[in-house]
């Protein structure tokens, strides 16, 4: 064997080493891609959940204060209607009073 045929042997051995890697390398780069995609979606993901837990608490404490305003709003109806309520009979009183009088300055 002579030289040249030693350079075609490596050269023909190389080049399929590079076949080989290149076979490799094509099958693992999507794989590491995906992996790398599904890593971001998960980190997504969570903090998405994050966003919408922060956002349910938000909403809880805003239906918290809108139902204490609420309950404040009725407490001083109710205060309100008692106090005329009250003034009323005042009134009814006083003027069943005066028609005791009236009644009684007739007879």
């Amino acid at each position: 064997m002579e030289l040249r045929d030693y350079i075609l042997i490596a050269l023909s051995v190389g080049q399929l080493l590079l076949l080989v890697i290149g076979f490799y390398r094509m099958f693992r780069d999507p794989d590491e891609k995906a992996e790398r995609d599904i890593s971001n979606l998960k980190e997504g993901c969570i903090l998405k959940h994050n966003r919408i837990d922060e956002v349910i608490s938000e909403m809880r404490d805003k239906f918290k204060s809108i139902d204490n305003s609420l309950l404040m709003i009725k407490e001083n109806d109710i205060k309100h209607i008692e106090q005329e309520m009250r003034r009323i009979s005042d009134v009814q009183t006083r003027i069943l009073t005066i028609l005791e009088y009236e009644e009684k300055k007739k007879s």
